[in-house]
């Protein structure tokens, strides 16, 4: 296939099983997001992108060669703000995320962009000041009952991993043996748990395959936090890296950035834009964002070497 604007691209596999797009693919996509116009930016999530899937939240290591490709394009952006822009958007809070990755020169959106922050090169990720539009406090208080609630509800199972972020939660059910009947009770208890208290908090599902988030409605998910660093960089290249049901609305704001071509009327060209989806080693990933990718590779390793590639190329332009 072609990327937008008639530039050679990754050709998407016809075969939903297909597993892992060809060295040729990789290096032509990277290739054209290198040869866009500036600034490019680059989207990676977290868990089972940067770092392996792991059925506890709690133990996720970032990927080292990961890290290392991550460090050389975070200097790339830091020296060359003009030519790059790189961003860490996961589910996590920012706080969490910065300080398992440790690289600088890179922007993290927490909590599926509702927090965000950015980290210098050569300061302290434990230092770093994430902010929260102060509009959505209102949901503090309701996401804490429901955190306390459910896990009360359920007896405190030990499959359950409750992740407290403020204005949203998340109820992580992925150690459980049978995750859909695990997902099925939470979602249960949750309905519970809301006509005992009678909350009305304004908090709605987002997506997850091992773990039930409830957010601000009003707050959107990757779709809109990728659509905002479209809005304020401009990008002519875009890479998104991710491995789960969320990444799908990131991938989904490259296909409208790409279909908006040069939309401003500027003369500035089309967007090119590259979606790779990551295969975790214990599981594949989502039907629903494979049908949406451009790339497939295979695990954390995988995303270290493309990212490690594209800093190469950077550096070398």
């Amino acid at each position: 296939m072609t990327v937008a604007g008639g530039a050679p691209g990754p050709r998407r596999a016809a075969r939903p099983d297909a597993a892992v797009s060809s060295p040729r693919d990789i290096a032509a996509a990277l290739d054209a997001l290198v040869a866009a116009r500036v600034p490019l930016l680059v989207v990676v999530d977290f868990d089972g992108t940067l770092a392996a899937g792991s059925r506890d939240p709690a133990v996720a290591r970032i990927e080292p060669l990961a890290q290392r490709a991550l460090r050389r394009l975070g200097g790339i952006a830091a020296t060359r703000p003009d030519r790059l822009h790189v961003a860490v958007l996961t589910g996590r809070i920012v706080a969490d995320v910065a300080a398992r990755v440790r690289v600088g020169g890179v922007e993290y959106l927490g909590d599926h962009g509702l927090e965000h922050g950015f980290l210098a090169r050569g300061a302290r990720a434990e230092r770093l000041v994430a902010t929260t539009d102060p509009a959505y406090d209102v949901h503090r208080d309701p996401a804490e009952a429901l955190a306390t609630g459910v896990a009360d509800e359920l007896g405190a199972p030990t499959w359950l991993f409750v992740e407290r972020k403020g204005p949203s939660v998340a109820f992580h059910v992925r150690q459980a043996d049978d995750v859909p009947v695990a997902r099925a009770a939470v979602v249960a208890a949750i309905a519970v748990v809301e006509r005992r208290l009678g909350l009305s908090h304004g908090l709605a599902h987002y997506r997850g395959r091992s773990v039930v988030d409830l957010r601000p409605r009003e707050a959107g998910g990757k779709r809109e936090a990728v659509t905002r660093l479209v809005d304020r960089h401009r990008p002519g290249g875009i890479l998104v890296l991710g491995d789960e049901m969320s990444d799908i609305d990131a991938f989904e704001a490259v296909i409208a950035a790409r279909a908006g071509g040069d939309d401003d009327g500027d003369g500035d060209g089309a967007t090119i834009g590259v979606t790779v989806a990551v295969h975790g080693t214990s599981r594949p990933a989502p039907a629903e964002l494979l049908a949406v990718a451009d790339l497939r590779i295979a695990g954390a390793p995988a995303v270290g070497r493309l990212l490690a590639a594209l800093a190469r190329r950077l550096g070398a332009g």
